[in-house]
């Protein structure tokens, strides 16, 4: 009779440590083969995202906790912890050159903490909670882990989905969040984390405020950092539990902590997972594990890597999907991990003959059955031939709708679990060749439903393109005060998913919010004038530009920090699936200004995708940098043959011979010279447009001469290496004509000015480009002048004196003009008007 008391104690101090599934270097492992097989690691995603810069994740230590109070959200920042750090080593992943796998992986390590692990777990967050005991989902039972007669430690025990999402119920009313959950890190806690780390928005008492305002730059970027780093680090811990369900002692509700095992082998908390033990031994490339307790028998072995195969990637519609698409339902037998090893898989204490599964058949006579002659785990012969007889069934994958033939289920004979031979009658046991079986089909699915889940929860993208008006910004440089709206098309590119049935399920977007983010790094020797600024020496050499030994170190030239703008929300926007709209998007509150490198337009969508209530979608493009069109009313040269002259110039008598229409030289003069009233300079009109010239962009009436417009946008950035793969962008078309109501010009000065458009025109780049973590490049576009003024593209307008055919003429204008007054207006550009829609 005292087994009760016994039985109490053990309760009291009964540890979660093993109740664990995988152990934690596994689910690394795992992780990061998953995000290796997902549309994140294998695509440009990482760049939709904003994460293929450099150090994207910062320091690599530093991350939040968000926790769920009466006012909201509250965010304290943690550190990373040697624990976590020192096992990737072991798994020959380089932290540095990693850093997307590393935060998923110490997410899915530290799942596991728990006040008793062994080793200990660091307890810097949450410290006493029992991660582990929220690990089991039983989907037959549709049931988090239930040990008979034992009470659990923790009276508030999650079933493993509603624990990973963050929901109260996660498959009856998955948006709707648990308040007050002690799981940190769930599904909903990463899209917060993600969408602050876009932003730097949250929300507050029901307001959507600016979680850094009045910070420094740097900091502000810090934080942007340490959010991604609590986005991955979150989903980390949510593809631990995922994986979980790939071992079947936590979808068949067996408790394996192996603790105060006080008669023998009876273990009130379950015998310690033999198969943990040794897939974690085969994860770190090991030949022995320690069975712990209640064995405590020290297993040797041959190193075997872990098969993780290439079982196709589910797409499925929503995240419990990935666990379950039955629950409670065993005539179905449902696709999700969870139903494919409950239903096809035994455990060492629910073995062939326990009568709570139907699935594996608990009918002997319905396997094949094969004696062998027993060898130990390290393939050895154990001395006695005495044989033990397998038994091979199929296993189900619903999902695919396939069968595995042939798959050792079980193991019947008088040898143990460890191939040692016992006194008592035979029974049925797990051993090698049974975990080998259930490692090389259930490890490749652990890897893809978790892939599965990474491109879920990424899932939502947006296509970026340039407005019907052809630039996505336009800035007068006349006024010299930055951008103050931005122009777009976007479309909703999100991939479309199935449900279990597999139709398909169109992810909308329905009612949300809309930002748009522009992030840049300051140029900091831009002044209006153009004389200094990154693209003018010294700042025209990229060495100088950038600190090659330590990139995000500020120089003279650049600020190593980066910054971003954000704009206004836009409230209630809706876009189905592959619809496209146009947007502006209102910078009033947030100037970008034009003294900046490295320009990166995203667009971030918050609201309901799919049957998601709240979810975050982005798009990103690389635009280029405010790139400054200079046109000058050059009409005080004349243009004859391959070159320019002034009027005084001329009047050579070399020259006039040239000139056409002859008219225009008055040979009664002594010598002959141009004619009153011919050839001379005027004032301009000029349309500039990327598309429609009936409808210009920006405007100029009465231009002088010797003065100047500079025009300045945001349009695409050519793709590095690929110099035309956006020609459409580069297109502007100028109208420029003598202002009506002067006096008349003569023949020719009425026609087009010379050269004649449209004007070809590349983006301008500085920009830092990461190939990888170790292949980095920075391009830098230097600023030309024309009479002393610095642009990117300069244009000007001089007479046409030979009755040359607008578009054929080349001159050395750039360097026969004399420059400009740099002590008068000259220098200084003249006022535009700009569209309205871009104010």
């Amino acid at each position: 009779m005292r087994l009760v008391p016994l039985i109490s104690a053990a309760i009291l101090l009964l540890s979660s440590a093993s109740l664990r599934a995988y152990e934690q270097a596994t689910h690394a492992q795992i992780a990061v083969a998953a995000f290796q097989r997902s549309l994140v690691g294998s695509s440009d995603l990482l760049s939709i995202l904003g994460l293929n810069g450099y150090a994207p994740l910062g320091d690599g230590v530093s991350y939040f906790e968000l926790t769920d109070g009466l006012d909201g959200l509250s965010a304290y920042e943690r550190k990373s912890q040697e624990y976590e750090r020192n096992i990737l080593p072991s798994l020959r992943i380089s932290i540095a050159q990693n850093p997307i796998e590393s935060w998923l992986a110490f997410g899915a390590i530290r799942e596991d903490d728990n006040p008793s692990e062994d080793p200990p777990t660091p307890q810097d967050v949450a410290p006493n909670l029992r991660r582990p005991l929220n690990h089991f989902y039983d989907p037959y039972h549709d049931k988090a882990l239930d040990i008979p007669w034992v009470p659990l430690p923790d009276g508030d025990v999650h079933k493993n989905p509603d624990w990973a999402i963050g929901s109260y119920d996660s498959f009856g009313d998955p948006n709707k969040p648990e308040r007050s959950r002690s799981n940190h890190f769930s599904v909903i806690d990463a899209r917060e984390a993600m969408f602050r780390a876009l932003t730097l928005q949250g929300t507050i008492g029901g307001q959507l405020i600016d979680l850094s305002k009045n910070e420094s730059s740097a900091t502000k970027q810090h934080w942007r950092q340490a959010y991604w780093a609590t986005t991955l680090r979150a989903l980390g811990h949510v593809l631990h539990l995922n994986q979980d369900m790939s071992q079947p002692q936590h979808t068949r509700n067996e408790a394996h902590s192996g603790k105060l095992c006080f008669t023998g082998t009876i273990c009130p908390g379950g015998h310690t997972s033999v198969y943990e033990k040794y897939i974690n031994t085969r994860a770190r490339n090991e030949d022995a594990f320690d069975s712990r307790a209640p064995f405590n028998a020290t297993i040797k072995l041959q190193p075997a890597s872990l098969n993780f195969g290439d079982y196709p990637v589910p797409a499925f519609s929503k995240y419990t999907d990935y666990w379950s698409t039955a629950p409670k339902d065993p005539d179905v037998g449902g696709k999700g991990l969870a139903d494919y090893s409950n239903r096809g898989f035994f455990t060492a204490a629910k073995n062939l003959g326990h009568v709570e599964y139907p699935w594996p058949s608990n009918d002997p006579l319905d396997y094949r059955v094969v004696p062998v002659v027993p060898t130990r785990w390290d393939g050895s012969p154990v001395g006695d031939a005495t044989p033990v007889q397998l038994y091979f069934d199929q296993v189900r994958d619903k999902f695919l709708d396939t069968r595995t033939l042939d798959v050792p289920l079980t193991t019947f004979g008088i040898w143990d679990q460890f191939l040692k031979k016992k006194s008592a009658k035979p029974r049925y046991t797990l051993n090698r060749l049974n975990y080998d079986a259930m490692a090389d089909l259930l490890l490749p699915r652990a890897v893809s439903y978790s892939a599965g889940l990474i491109n879920f929860f990424f899932r939502g993208t947006i296509d970026i393109a340039l407005p019907d008006e052809g630039v996505f910004a336009v800035g007068d440089h006349a006024g010299d005060k930055g951008f103050t709206k931005i122009r777009a098309k976007i479309r909703n590119t999100t991939p479309t998913f199935v449900d279990p049935q597999k139709n398909p399920q169109p992810q909308n977007m329905t009612g949300g919010t809309l930002f748009a983010v522009v992030r840049y790094h300051t140029d900091k020797q831009y002044e209006a004038s153009l004389q200094h600024v990154v693209g003018v020496t010294p700042c025209d050499d990229a060495t100088l530009v950038v600190n090659p030994v330590k990139l995000d170190a500020s120089t003279d030239c650049r600020d190593g920090i980066e910054q971003i703008a954000v704009s206004k929300p836009i409230a209630g926007l809706s876009l189905a699936a592959n619809s496209e709209a146009s947007v502006e998007f209102d910078f009033k509150d947030a100037t970008i200004p034009f003294g900046v490198t490295d320009v990166v337009l995203q667009v971030v969508y918050r609201g309901a995708l799919g049957g998601e209530t709240d979810a975050v979608a982005v798009g990103t493009i690389d635009v280029s940098e405010p790139t400054y069109f200079t046109y000058q009313n050059a009409s005080d040269y004349i243009h004859i043959g391959e070159h320019v002259y002034t009027r005084d110039q001329l009047n050579s008598a070399s020259l006039l011979a040239q000139v056409q229409p002859q008219s225009c030289v008055d040979y009664k003069h002594s010598p002959p010279q141009v004619a009153d009233g011919c050839l001379v300079e005027f004032y301009l009109d000029l349309n500039v447009s990327f598309a429609d010239l009936q409808h210009p962009i920006a405007a100029v009436e009465l231009l002088p001469p010797r003065r100047f417009i500079r025009f300045v946008y945001l349009t695409v950035a050519d793709e590095l290496g690929q110099p035309s793969a956006k020609s459409a962008s580069r297109r502007i078309n100028v109208t420029v004509r003598r202002h009506a109501g002067r006096e008349k010009a003569l023949l020719y000065q009425e026609g087009s000015c010379l050269p004649d458009d449209p004007f070809n025109i590349p983006p301008r780049h500085s920009q830092l480009t990461v190939f990888s973590q170790s292949q980095i490049t920075y391009r830098v576009n230097p600023l030309n002048k024309l009479r002393g003024v610095n642009g990117w593209y300069n244009a000007s307008c001089v007479i046409n004196g030979d009755a040359s055919v607008p578009g054929t003429v080349m001159d050395d204008r750039v360097t026969a003009m004399s420059p400009l007054d740099p002590k008068s207006d000259e220098v200084v550009p003249y006022p535009l008007t700009v569209m309205p829609d871009y104010l």
